[in-house]
């Protein structure tokens, strides 16, 4: 069985747009939202991860503060290469197989050129043992309806389904341990509705429904036979970035997720 693709593609510049206006859109008051249910959910699990070395790469490469790294080395990763982050291809990661403990992917597969080749690099590069954690947009929210109606940048985004990824994560050799949903509130643009509609969060986690506009999977490399040795003086090779190359993204905005 193979990962499967979508039908359309979307350019590299278009990618590149498209990430920077949703970086744009995270100072919004519907983005601050997310941020902040987004750091509380990693906060809660990164402390079931072990090891010393963490990448993180995607909408907010740096999202984990600096107060709750729980790992000792932590690497940013980005397409673009702001702030401190180091520009990467994402078919290219700098990184020997199995050298990482933990990936965090933020919302990597909903801006990628192409999520099955960025998911394989991911977890190419995690030991045995080790941890992804996937952040993604639910297209079964009402975050979804902004996808499905092309709104803004939200349309053109991937959201790539929950279900769809534990298959993709279950042929990567990847069992999900844990899955949190959050956001339940739509996007909106005034932050007064958005308090006014608070009820809707405290319904949403109290109940653990699976319709909140993003869902993060906690998923574990199996460890199956022996682990091979890594070869010493390569697990973290020189950071010479190959070229961003131009490539093609299917979306996934189509039938039959």
């Amino acid at each position: 069985m193979e990962i499967s693709e979508a039908k359309r593609s979307i350019s590299q510049a278009d990618m590149l747009r498209l990430l920077q206006e949703a970086r744009q859109w995270l100072e919004q008051p519907a983005g601050q939202m997310l941020l902040q249910a987004e750091c509380t959910t990693q906060r809660e699990l990164l402390p079931s991860c072990f090891g010393q070395h963490l990448v993180q790469y995607g909408l907010a490469p740096g999202l984990l503060a600096p107060e709750v790294k729980v790992l000792r080395h932590c690497w940013h990763l980005d397409m673009l290469g702001q702030g401190e982050s180091i520009a990467v291809d994402e078919a290219f990661w700098p990184f020997a197989p199995q050298a990482l403990d933990v990936v965090v992917l933020h919302h990597g597969l909903d801006f990628s050129l192409s999520p099955r080749t960025l998911l394989r690099e991911a977890s190419q590069t995690v030991r045995a043992g080790g941890h992804l954690l996937i952040f993604g947009f639910n297209p079964w929210s009402t975050w979804g309806w902004q996808h499905y109606f092309g709104r803004g940048w939200f349309g053109e985004a991937g959201f790539v389904s929950p279900a769809r990824l534990v298959d993709w994560l279950e042929l990567l050799g990847f069992t999900v341990e844990k899955r949190i949903d959050g956001c339940y509130r739509p996007p909106l643009a005034s932050g007064t509705w958005l308090q006014r509609l608070d009820f809707m969060e405290s319904l949403g986690q109290r109940r653990c429904l699976p319709g909140g506009g993003f869902y993060c999977l906690l998923a574990r490399r199996q460890m199956l036979g022996v682990t091979p040795q890594r070869e010493r003086g390569r697990g973290f090779p020189t950071l010479v970035m190959p070229p961003l190359a131009a490539g093609s993204r299917r979306a996934h905005k189509r039938d039959g997720r």
